[in-house]
């Protein structure tokens, strides 16, 4: 389990559901977009429940394991729907972490 604090608090979700969620508002803000995340959440009195958000560009989001839960929470659907949205319109891994266009000069194209 991990939980995933944000701005407004935190959420408790399933590990690779959080690692989805990290790796698509990675993605989001990379490409300058956003858009809004629904996903199984464990509640405060164990119950299940779901949470949305908004993510991306200014996401402000903080992911770390959580002993909260014995049972990890899944749901194969929705991470997989997410890990699908973060390969769509990806830019080459070489250029994600600089949000680069293609084609722009690299470190050691310049003379220092």
């Amino acid at each position: 389990m991990k939980r995933i604090y944000h701005p407004g608090g935190s959420i408790i979700t399933g590990s690779a559901l959080a690692d989805a969620v990290m790796l698509y508002a990675e993605a989001l803000s990379n490409r300058r977009e956003t858009d809004v995340v629904d996903i199984p959440v464990i509640a405060a009195d164990g119950s299940h429940g779901r949470a949305q958000f908004l993510i991306g560009t200014s996401s402000q989001l903080v992911s770390v394991t959580s002993a909260d839960s014995e049972r990890e929470l899944t749901e194969i659907a929705t991470t997989q729907a997410l890990q699908n949205k973060v390969r769509v319109g990806a830019m080459p891994a070489s250029l994600v972490w600089a949000g680069a266009p293609a084609g722009s000069p690299q470190f050691d194209e310049f003379d220092y």
